[in-house]
């Protein structure tokens, strides 16, 4: 299911060493680097009940106020894990942050796409615990872990993944209205054509979906992989075999999802998706 090539795992390492160094020395050259111009944060602190979406570049002012400022503040990043199949990636980064007005343990989910060769993080979520600061010496210096992959959160997130593969097995558009944020976003880079295709994805549009689906007569095999969960966040993959009339879709997604007031919900989908033609559209456009 994925591939992680190792060549590609090394250039998704710089990114997020960009990253690391944008925050640790407030540099906003380097968070460009890394970062997607239409990068978006998904966000939920369970403790304040408050869910925040919004555009990763709007970090931008405050990085110029602590540039200037110097607000004293040090992260301790730590890379834990990628995963890649070919335009598509997430990796899960850990920040320790030493913060004079409260120490945290984040754990952030990022996943990217490849654009024009180059490797850019798409969507940002993940799971906040403050932390006293005897807490934090002590958590660097062990290099504890944060725990992860609860076996009743797991659970709770493969019946969302299995509800949502219902919705398309069913055409069930109540399936997709139990499992999908109302502001998810669907992000890809098109190999052939050379495009991102972002976008939100709200209901009408999955009614419109399934009804093209139902009208071309497509059906799908669909493989259920991994889920790397911390807290209210994590990120699960899952494999679709698309038949269509003109051919086979192979499609992974890294689906992204938040637990929002005790139940989970899919946030963000960014994919890398093949498509081969049926032989007798290649003979087609031959002869065109």
């Amino acid at each position: 299911m994925l591939e992680d090539d190792k060549k590609e795992i090394e250039e998704i390492k710089k990114v997020i060493q960009e990253y690391s160094d944008a925050f640790n020395n407030w540099n906003a050259e380097k968070l460009v680097k890394a970062f997607h111009p239409e990068s978006m944060v998904y966000w939920y602190r369970p403790e304040r009940k408050y869910f925040y979406k919004g555009m990763c570049y709007a970090w931008l002012d405050g990085f110029f106020d602590n540039k200037r400022e110097d607000p004293g503040i040090k992260f301790h990043v730590i890379s834990e894990e990628i995963h890649q199949r070919g335009y598509a990636a997430y990796a899960r980064v850990r920040f320790l942050i030493d913060d004079p007005k409260g120490p945290r343990d984040t754990t952030d989910y990022l996943t990217l796409l490849k654009i024009n060769s180059k490797w850019r993080v798409f969507n940002k979520s993940g799971h906040t615990v403050d932390i006293s600061k005897e807490e934090l010496t002590q958590r660097i210096k062990e290099k504890s872990e944060f725990p992860k992959n609860d076996p009743a959160e797991i659970k709770q997130i493969q019946h969302v993944l299995r509800t949502y593969a219902e919705a398309f097995h069913e055409w069930d558009i109540e399936k997709i209205r139990e499992t999908i944020h109302p502001e998810m976003r669907i992000n890809l880079f098109d190999k052939k054509l050379e495009k991102l295709k972002n976008m939100f994805r709200p209901l009408p549009m999955w009614k419109e979906s399934f009804e093209h689906h139902i009208n071309e007569g497509i059906t799908f095999d669909i493989t259920f992989g991994d889920v790397d969960q911390t807290g209210t966040a994590a990120v699960a993959t899952m494999k679709w075999i698309a038949h269509t009339p003109n051919g086979t879709g192979d499609t992974l997604d890294f689906l992204t999802l938040l637990k929002i007031e005790d139940k989970w919900f899919i946030v963000n989908k960014s994919c890398d998706i093949d498509f081969e033609k049926k032989m007798i559209e290649l003979n087609k456009e031959v002869k065109k």
